[in-house]
């Protein structure tokens, strides 16, 4: 049953994803509210006009009521086929196959909204362009350095107490045992970021090359946007999608060995959240 956790987190992650990042309000108000929320997470890329402005909340919007009719249910389904598969004591190709999943759902929401966002991208100006290039680029590098002021045992540790947090959130107080598992796990984990941050620029260097070209015709720029929009693994490097293959079986491993250390009590707790998950799900349905 608790081999569900994460993938019920990571359900959870999409769908925070969908909300464009909105975190600190709501669900169920941030939900409904994409139109004008969303705005203020756009201005620190790029200042768009009035009518750029109306666009994009046209888009969000039509997304939104998209996302409600046709995304939501599968949300909920999936929950309810990981509380079935994890009762039934999945295995690790089982757990890894339905996190690569519910993932899904976020190249979903790309494939849904790039046609309409490459519309928009469209009507930017050269210096607008520009602006939301260098914007990117600016929060990369500021990632950049907040991970480099960091030693390695340092974002070890760091990582560590981030897990520790998570699995107390979802089972409560947790056994000396399964803190070890925990810390084992975490020692054993693969640091990826640097290859993200290559991943990340690499993907800007082909945005940016796509708005300095001055002679393609606006079908090869649709083309080569909606490319960089919903193909992200086309520039991540080999190395970085077989560390996430490695990374993510180690998880499903961990998630079966902490399922067979559970408490009646832990079970009860960790049922009360996957309620609460299934409640949210159902009340943004019938809103």
């Amino acid at each position: 049953m608790f081999n569900r956790l994460k993938n019920i987190k990571l359900s959870k992650l999409v769908f925070i994803l969908s909300l464009l990042f909105i975190a600190s309000c709501s669900t169920s108000f941030a939900y409904n509210n994409l139109g004008w929320l969303s705005s203020f997470w756009v201005d620190d890329y790029v200042d768009l006009n009035k009518s750029q402005s109306k666009q994009l909340k046209a888009i969000i919007n039509d997304t939104r009521d998209w996302h409600r009719e046709v995304e939501l249910p599968k949300y909920k389904a999936d929950l309810l086929d990981l509380r079935q598969l994890l009762n039934n004591e999945a295995d690790t190709a089982q757990l890894m196959k339905k996190i690569t999943q519910v993932k899904q759902h976020w190249r979903n929401l790309l494939l849904h909204t790039s046609d309409p966002l490459i519309e928009l991208a469209m009507t930017l100006t050269p210096s607008q362009r520009n602006e939301m290039v260098e914007n990117i680029r600016e929060k990369i590098n500021e990632e950049i350095q907040e991970h480099t002021s960091l030693t390695k045992d340092e974002h070890l540790q760091q990582r560590l107490e981030k897990q520790l947090d998570y699995y107390k959130q979802w089972l409560g107080k947790l056994t000396s045992e399964q803190q070890t598992l925990i810390s084992q796990a975490n020692s054993a984990h693969t640091s990826t970021s640097n290859l993200w941050y290559d991943y990340k620029l690499t993907r800007l260097a082909a945005l940016e090359a796509l708005f300095t070209q001055q002679t393609l015709s606006e079908a090869e720029f649709s083309q080569q946007l909606r490319t960089i929009i919903t193909e992200r693994e086309q520039y991540m490097s080999n190395e970085l999608l077989e560390l996430n293959e490695q990374n993510l079986k180690a998880y499903a491993q961990l998630l079966l060995k902490l399922n067979k250390t559970l408490s009646t009590k832990q079970l009860a707790h960790v049922d009360e959240e996957f309620a609460d998950l299934v409640g949210t799900v159902n009340e943004l349905l019938t809103e």
